[in-house]
């Protein structure tokens, strides 16, 4: 798949690493120096320094029939302009925005931005398992606060590990918008089986998140032994 990522800093940096395989061909576009600096040594991967809304540098940087056009540039406008060009001008077969301005969403949606995320950043740290819960159960404020997105890890020991999305029953008041399995991002299907060490991102209003902390992080039955019970059964007769 051929993915380009334009503008950004940290952000840029971590979705790079997400798409960056040998599946993937990624292609970075930046109007700072000092990023482009960044990305090249940190990444090993050739990136591009110039205005990615300027026709000139897209050519330069040869998008043309992308998969995949991010915008993660800090001006909304500039993000439309990106990505508008790239789809007119360069064939790209899906794009995606980003925007601080909320009621930006609709109006670039109407015009032809397949994806339009509005969010100050979309993405963190990798998940350490080490770290305390609190420490890696991180909450995304969308849309002045009125929906919410919590990256919560699985470990071995929760019910919904090991299981099917569609076999854990998630309550309606949520929905798993994706899967972060490194160095992978998974889009959540019913047949989707949650693994030891994923990240999930779940949808939520803001006064259900603790309902939706609790509900995944519910801990497994423990398995009463055949001889347990027995004697478990004499002592209630």
């Amino acid at each position: 798949m051929k993915v380009v990522i334009a503008g950004g800093n940290n952000e840029a940096e971590y979705i790079i690493g997400m798409f960056l395989n040998k599946q993937n061909e990624v292609i970075v576009i930046n109007s700072s120096s000092a990023v482009v600096n960044k990305i090249s040594k940190r990444k090993k991967i050739c990136a591009y320094h110039g205005d990615p809304w300027r026709k000139y540098c897209l050519e330069e940087a040869d998008i043309f029939s992308a998969d995949v056009f991010i915008s993660l540039c800090p001006v909304d406008t500039d993000n439309f302009a990106a990505c508008l060009m790239a789809k007119k001008c360069f064939n790209v077969q899906r794009s995606v925005c980003l925007v601080n301005n909320p009621s930006n969403v609709e109006l670039y949606k109407e015009f032809g931005i397949d994806s339009v995320i509005s969010s100050p950043y979309l993405l963190g740290k990798t998940i350490q398992e080490e770290a305390s819960i609190e420490d890696i159960m991180r909450t995304i404020s969308l849309e002045n606060d009125q929906i919410k997105v919590i990256e919560i890890p699985v470990f071995s020991s929760y019910e919904v590990c090991g299981k099917t999305l569609r076999e854990s029953h998630f309550p309606g008041y949520c929905s798993v918008s994706a899967i972060f399995r490194s160095p992978e991002v998974l889009i959540a299907k019913g047949d989707t089986v949650i693994e030891p060490k994923d990240a999930l991102f779940i949808v939520c209003k803001p006064a259900d998140e603790p309902k939706v902390k609790t509900f995944v992080t519910k801990p497994k039955e423990k398995k009463t032994s055949g001889a347990k019970k027995a004697s478990a059964d004499k002592k209630t007769k």
